[in-house]
């Protein structure tokens, strides 16, 4: 049997709100295609907007990185011609069709819905300065960047999604890689802030902290 998979996936105040709330259709639809892109080597049409293949190779330079440099990341699909083929059909829907403008929020979901996987918890509400460090006290490192990070965060509106299915939970980050480069462009490598969304597994220090807060359990009970 294929073995069930449970992520985290939050939604940064800057997919909720501001300049990246919403993008337009045809960035959006080069976003799911730049999923396809990293996973065949080709996008299933050609890109419509200028900056979207530098930004997907950007994407693939980073996804190769981290899959040589971590035994976790796999950039197998569990299901890849059938997920793939959903992510194709999306790129082509008739909700992100024509010109105008798409909800970047609306986008991510769409894309997790195509890799196969459901929400099964979800919270909308303001962090508070433990949240902040519920999620990066243990990978930050600069006070500097924890400044930033309690300023950005502190006070403002996500999202938190639990997540179940059974493909690779490591197609969640490579998604989060397309999305972030794709409806960014052009952006920084200081991209700890104002970067949309952040995923995270089962058994890491964020997912049990917020995984814990998502279902009013306290977050050291959280995996029993």
């Amino acid at each position: 049997m294929i073995p069930r998979s449970d992520a985290l996936m939050i939604l940064k105040p800057d997919v909720l709100g501001g300049p990246y709330a919403e993008c337009p259709r045809p960035v959006a639809r080069d976003a799911v295609r730049g999923l396809v892109d990293v996973y065949t080597g080709r996008p299933p049409a050609p890109y419509e907007v200028a900056t979207s293949g530098g930004a997907v190779g950007w994407a693939r330079r980073n996804v190769d990185r981290k899959t040589a440099a971590r035994g976790w990341y796999d950039k197998e699909l569990r299901s890849g011609p059938e997920h793939l083929d959903r992510l194709s059909a999306l790129a082509c829907s008739p909700e992100l069709a024509g010109g105008g403008r798409a909800q970047t929020a609306g986008l991510i979901l769409r894309m997790v819905d195509a890799l196969g996987f459901t929400v099964v918890e979800r919270a909308r509400r303001r962090f508070t300065h433990r949240d902040v460090l519920g999620l990066y006290a243990y990978n930050t490192h600069y006070t500097r960047l924890a400044g930033d990070l309690t300023a950005y965060l502190s006070g403002a509106e996500g999202e938190i999604l639990l997540l179940a299915g059974d493909e690779n939970l490591s197609s969640l980050h490579i998604l989060k890689e397309v999305v972030r480069r794709v409806v960014r462009y052009p952006t920084t490598h200081y991209d700890a802030l104002e970067n949309l969304l952040h995923v995270s597994d089962p058994g890491a220090t964020d997912w049990t902290y917020f995984e814990g807060t998502l279902t009013r359990r306290p977050p050291h009970l959280a995996q029993m």
